[in-house]
Parts: structure tokens; sequence; C-alpha cells
């Protein structure tokens, strides 16, 4: 079940794409926080929208976003129309209102990318990210991926290469997904940047299991057929670590995994101001787990 994914292993540290194929039937995940996901969307839209919007104004970037939103569209009013996604929050939006980006980020649970040639070069050329995991959108629009995560430890070293070599090879008929995971000391969905260790209260290792999160990215990639435009759903799925109170196996899977994570990338993922009491809580499950 999407809420249950655990892309954690005890390998050594490595960055890895990690793709799989993807069944387009399963290419959105609506579920039951379909509702409160869709209105704080909204909310940010009409509040934050240059935070949350971002689109390099070229005829090429506006088509592949039109036919981002022509394949979106039918699969959201299928959602409706089976009762997961609330009719009222769709009916509310005027097409003419939004961008198409926008429009599919309203309709969706899940994020939109774009990735289409602007100047010659594939760029990150249009986006509706209301959901960040601490990464600003302003700050990446019109880049080509290797300078989008230029503040990504190891990008360069374990995935430039891989990534690039992906975009080009991608055809249309084998779109593919992967997935991402962080743990988090706040669950709000909006998190373009890491709090402060200093600014914010230790976490006692008693309270890990509710205050501490595991978010986790679930990316599809797939090449549009008319335009050939890249674009990423990122679909945002995170759950408080009690959840993985009684799976002794992976807890320490968990574990094993943080220890495997070299400083730069511990740092990357902000785990210093938690991690001590974190790895005290899953010693104590592992060593009495709860009944």
């Amino acid at each position: 079940m999407a809420g249950s994914y655990f892309p954690l292993d005890d390998r050594p540290f490595r960055l890895r794409m990690g793709l799989r194929p993807l069944d387009l039937a399963e290419w959105l995940e609506p579920d039951e926080h379909a509702a409160d996901d869709l209105a704080l969307k909204q909310q940010l839209v009409a509040e934050r929208y240059d935070d949350v919007v971002a689109i390099v104004d070229e005829p090429t970037v506006h088509a592949a976003c039109d036919e981002l939103w022509s394949l979106v569209e039918p699969a959201a009013r299928g959602f409706v129309l089976r009762g997961t996604t609330p009719a009222s929050l769709l009916a509310a939006q005027n097409p003419d209102d939004h961008h198409p980006i926008v429009r599919a980020g309203l309709a969706t649970q899940e994020d939109w990318v774009v990735m289409a040639p602007v100047g010659g070069r594939l760029v990150l050329a249009a986006a509706c990210v209301c959901f960040p995991t601490r990464w600003v959108l302003a700050t990446k629009i019109g880049k080509p991926m290797a300078a989008v995560h230029e503040h990504v430890a190891y990008y360069d070293e374990h995935l430039s290469l891989p990534v690039d070599s992906f975009f080009e090879r991608l055809t249309v008929d084998r779109p593919m997904w992967r997935l991402n995971w962080n743990l988090m000391d706040d669950p709000t969905l909006f998190q373009p940047v890491a709090g402060s260790a200093a600014s914010v209260p230790a976490v006692p290792a008693d309270e890990v299991g509710d205050r501490i999160w595991l978010r986790i990215e679930r990316q599809t990639l797939r090449r549009l057929p008319e335009t050939g435009a890249i674009v990423f759903g990122i679909r945002i799925h995170q759950r408080p670590l009690s959840a993985l109170a009684t799976r002794p196996d992976e807890l320490a899977t968990l574990r094993t995994a943080i220890a495997n994570l070299p400083p730069e990338t511990f740092a990357y993922k902000s785990l210093g101001g938690f991690a001590q009491a974190l790895d005290t809580w899953i010693g104590d499950h592992l060593t009495n787990p709860p009944h």
C-alpha cells in the first residue's frame, strides 16, 4: 500500500535512482487525505503563489503544461466519480483562472514539475510545488538537473551522469517511478527550508515515535507523447515513526541506513537535532518491542 512505502535498505551508502516501471493506472495516488491536501494547495496558491508556482515564459513550455493538464484532468475527475476526491474542490476551479500546471497541482495530491528544452538545454521549465521537502522552487526554475541538485551531497559523483542519460533514453511507452526518504521533526507539508536545530526544542527519546515523521517522496517520471517534455509527479506520503514500532526489521534497517550516511548527507537531511534521541528510541523498541 502507498502509505507503507519503505525505501530504505542496509547497503553501504550510495545515491541511487532506484527506478521501477510505472503502471499508468497507478500514475496518481489519491487517498483519504485528499480533501485536506487539496484545500491546503488552494490556500498556498492563493496566498503564496510565487513560492509554489514558477513558469518559464516560452511557447514550448506552455504547450507541455497544456499537455500535462490534458492527461491529469480526466484522471482527477475519475477520482471524483469514485468518491476519492471531493467534487467541490474540483468544481471550485475555473480553468480560465489558472495556468494549466497550476490546474494540475490543484486537482491532485501530486505536485508537478515539467522539464523541457529552453535555449537548447533541458531545464526545470515549469512547476507547481506546494509540498516541497526543503527546497525552494524559485532557486531552481530555468536550471538543468545538475544545477537543480547542486546542494545535494554526492549528486555529482553518484547521480549526475545516470540522470542525464536516463532523461535522454526515457520513452513515452516506459514511464518510471522512484522513492526518496527523509526524517522530519515537523509534519507540515509545505516545508521549503529546514528549521534551525538551535531554534527547535530537543525531542525526548520517549516522544520520538509521535514527533519524528518518515516522509516519503514518490516521484513518477514520464515523457509526454506530443511535446516530448518530461513530467515529474511528486507525491508526499508521511507517517510518524510510531507506525514502525511493531516492525523490528524496518526499525533495524532504518538504524543501519542512518549509521551508513556520510557526514555530508547526514547534515543535508538535517538529522542532527534528533539523531541521538532517535537511536535511543529505536534501540529501546528493538530490545523491548511493544506487545
